[in-house]
């Protein structure tokens, strides 16, 4: 009780409005650092509940924001005030979406930024193949095909077929969709079964917002099939890999093949950073831990199929050896720096400095992402609601932090201990996570 009245009353939590927020005192001055978890869904919870675990950081109570068409509620911090981890990035100095991660995301407009690193690929866009570029059935004969939703990463929206020719039979009217062959020469595992490479990123643009730091961890996993491999079996269990089945350090083919993905990201963050389609966001720090898909062929080489923009993450409870507990420990020592932080196996990538974010051309969110961007892309790919109305905040005229408080503290008090668990640790946002976050092995 006492620790959630000295958080109402900090008089260094300014409300959010339209404009840069005014940076913090440096954390040298600071005593205390607050999260928020605002229920927006994805990783927010557990960062919340990571960060919280270090004495400085407390619990900052949420309120609800408003309601949209639809009756989905939002939720923002009390007081609609900036902390300095939310998972609602417009209160937020540090923002768990990057913007422009649909570059990432969507495997069409991958291929357009690394079509080199990547299996031959094509489009088929509402049942049209896009540029006239079209496969044959002499193109990779005795290969399977895979036609995927070029947006989603579940295994849903994976369809394997024989042919080129019998592609366009899977896709719906208004989809958009890729279209790969099968890999030639495929690396299987010593009994015969297909896997693929499942590698972890953590991406940070600082709040300069022309500067980016790419890392890649030095362990991972492999997504085994559980058959053996024919290109004859059509089968999605034998052609695509769901679940993460085993830690990679023990793999033979690790050592090679860790540098060239490290490599290939690398390649990706650069590409996609020179060409502006990811941006910063002035005056707030951004940061996303995500997943690469690799496949290694038996020539060495490697072949990135996507990105994976929320991947599965579990914690020490869920499994005491195949969880990432460690992973998202030193990410966030990465991120938000302090004393006896470490990085861990997060291995430095590379550092890559693009140009200054364009001139806003209308009005956008604190940090320069507006509601109905970025705020609406996190939203679409964790909890399928519509975006919150662009904001224009200003600070109540006469209501000081604990005045604006009082009339909700009751609530906000079990609200919060609701919404981040502390004390039990139970991670109600992991539980509903699965270990099938899946990728077509191809």
């Amino acid at each position: 009780m006492k620790n959630m009245k000295t958080a109402i009353d900090d008089k260094g939590l300014v409300v959010a409005t339209e404009d840069v927020a005014p940076p913090p005192k440096p954390a040298s001055d600071r005593a205390i650092f607050y999260c928020t978890n605002c229920k927006v869904g994805g990783h927010g919870q557990r960062f919340c509940e990571y960060l919280v675990q270090r004495p400085e950081w407390q619990v900052y109570p949420y309120q609800r924001w408003f309601e949209d068409e639809q009756h989905n509620e939002y939720h923002c911090p009390l007081g609609k005030r900036i902390v300095d981890f939310a998972d609602e990035s417009h209160f937020s100095r540090i923002a768990m979406y990057i913007k422009g991660r649909i570059w990432l995301e969507d495997k069409t407009k991958m291929y357009e930024l690394v079509p080199d690193l990547m299996p031959e690929t094509y489009v088929i866009n509402d049942r049209k193949w896009v540029d006239g570029k079209e496969p044959t059935d002499a193109d990779y004969p005795g290969l399977p095909w895979f036609v995927k939703e070029a947006d989603r990463n579940w295994g849903t929206s994976v369809n394997v077929c024989g042919k080129a020719s019998q592609c366009m039979d899977l896709a719906k009217p208004g989809a958009l969709y890729v279209v790969q062959p099968h890999i030639k020469d495929p690396l299987l595992m010593e009994d015969g079964r297909k896997c693929h490479i499942k590698f972890y990123v953590l991406l940070m643009c600082l709040e300069d917002a022309v500067t980016w730091e790419l890392y890649t961890f030095k362990d991972g996993y492999l997504s085994i099939s559980p058959h053996a491999w024919s290109p004859d079996d059509l089968s999605k269990e034998t052609q695509v890999t769901i679940i993460r089945t085993e830690r990679i350090r023990g793999w033979p083919a690790w050592p090679t093949a860790y540098p060239k993905c490290k490599a290939g990201v690398a390649e990706v963050i650069k590409r996609g950073v020179a060409q502006g389609k990811l941006e910063g966001r002035p005056g707030k720090r951004q940061f996303e831990i995500l997943s690469a898909d690799f496949i290694v062929d038996t020539h060495d080489n490697v072949w990135l199929f996507e990105f994976n923009m929320s991947p599965v993450l579990k914690d020490p409870h869920d499994h005491p050896t195949n969880n990432d507990g460690d992973m998202i420990v030193h990410a966030l020592d990465i991120v938000v720096p302090h004393e006896g932080g470490s990085p861990g196996d997060w291995d430095f990538a590379g550092r890559f400095v693009g140009e200054p974010p364009q001139p806003p051309t209308s009005k956008e969110t604190v940090g320069g992402a507006s509601s109905s961007t970025s705020n609406s892309a996190a939203r679409s790919s964790t909890t399928g609601s519509a975006p919150p109305p662009p904001m224009v905040e200003e600070a109540p005229a006469a209501a000081s932090p604990a005045a604006l408080a009082a009339a909700q503290v009751a609530q906000q008090l079990g609200a919060a201990a609701e919404a981040l668990n502390v004390g039990d640790a139970k991670h109600t946002t992991s539980a509903k996570q699965s270990d099938a976050e899946v990728s077509p092995s191809r």
